[in-house]
């Protein structure tokens, strides 16, 4: 995300989106009640003293509305602020924005100090490349890509080996396998510029790949990191995140740092050790100053924002870090079913 300009004086922000992590953080950055001012599309009125007016085309026009809801849909890529015009045509009206991978506009709220972190994130996240992530056996090959708000399943490659083939059948079978799984990363990688490939599975198919890439396709042999994983599929994808593969590879990767921190509670949890979770007890833990790290949920904050913003804010005045997790990855399922709200904490607390 790029900032264009800043005025937190009159709390207003003017930005840019660059891809679809940018719109996932807008999900959570727009709140009911804020002004979003744009371009945008929407039909004039008919003549009224018509018996059938006319259908008119849509036209261009630059309208403030006053934030209802929001809308991410990651899979069309755009994301639909929905609210009353404040300024412009048809005062009062209804009116839906839609911001794509690439769209100016500008966001008028009561800033905190998570917004604004929230969008240095997302202006540093734009400069991060995508990781492409292949869990892999002799017969199947799925796709995901590891960004911002979670795991996104890229699709998968079958292979038409059989058990009753013969040596050179499967031979051929395998070297096809592998052809259209290269294709399938190829595109990837141009389309999505990721920068690494994570290819992991159980047994030898990840190696024999890496051996058919370095001799057919080296190009993309010099950017691909093996790993072992016990499963493949969605299972495979998700192990390759715990296992610490992706962290390995890009230290930055926010869903490794948010999956080990949420690991973390629950490991503390379970051995009644420093960690602490609901409304209730946490609000305790912020009064004592006894937090290390607070852990509240992307969900949690988007719907309970009144009540939540200020608790954040309290924590940080009290020194502690505070982690938003997404709730679109394993993880951040795990924290929702805690009430999406638990902390970290420097001491035990009764």
């Amino acid at each position: 995300m790029r900032i264009i300009h800043k005025d937190l004086d009159e709390g207003r922000m003017k930005l840019q989106t660059e891809n679809l992590n940018d719109l996932w953080h807008l999900q959570h950055l727009i709140s009911s009640g804020d002004i979003v001012t744009a371009m945008t599309w929407r039909r004039p009125k008919s003549e009224t003293d018509k018996v059938r007016p006319e259908r008119r085309e849509k036209e261009r026009v630059k309208l403030s509305v006053r934030v209802k809801e929001v809308d991410f849909q990651k899979f069309s890529n755009n994301l639909r602020v929905l609210g009353v015009i404040e300024e412009g045509d048809d005062l009062g009206n209804h009116h839906t924005i839609k911001l794509d991978t690439d769209f100016k506009f500008v966001l008028t709220k009561e800033w905190q100090q998570e917004d604004l972190d929230r969008v240095e994130e997302a202006k540093e996240a734009s400069n991060r490349p995508e990781i492409l992530l292949v869990a892999l056996d002799d017969e199947v090959a799925t796709f995901g890509l590891v960004r911002q708000y979670g795991m996104e399943k890229m699709g998968e490659v079958i292979s038409s080996k059989s058990g009753k083939m013969y040596d050179s059948d499967r031979e051929l079978s395998e070297k096809e396998f592998f052809g259209e799984v290269c294709s399938k990363i190829k595109n990837h990688v141009e389309s999505e510029g990721v920068s690494s490939v994570i290819i992991a599975g159980p047994g030898m198919a990840k190696k024999k790949i890496l051996s058919f890439m370095e001799d057919e396709h080296p190009d993309l042999a010099s950017d691909v990191h093996l790993g072992n994983t016990s499963h493949t599929g969605t299972s495979g994808l998700n192990e390759i995140v715990k296992r610490g593969i992706v962290k390995r590879v890009s230290e930055e990767d926010r869903i490794s740092k948010e999956t080990e921190l949420v690991e973390e509670l629950l490991k503390r949890i379970s051995s009644d050790s420093k960690a602490t979770y609901g409304l209730d007890k946490v609000e305790q833990a912020v009064d004592m100053g006894a937090i290390e790290t607070l852990l509240v949920s992307g969900e949690r904050l988007r719907e309970d924002r009144k009540e939540v913003a200020p608790l954040i804010e309290k924590a940080r005045q009290k020194g502690a870090e505070v982690e938003i997790i997404s709730s679109e990855h394993d993880a951040g399922v795990q924290l929702s079913k805690l009430g999406g709200l638990a902390a970290l904490l420097r001491y035990k607390v009764s």
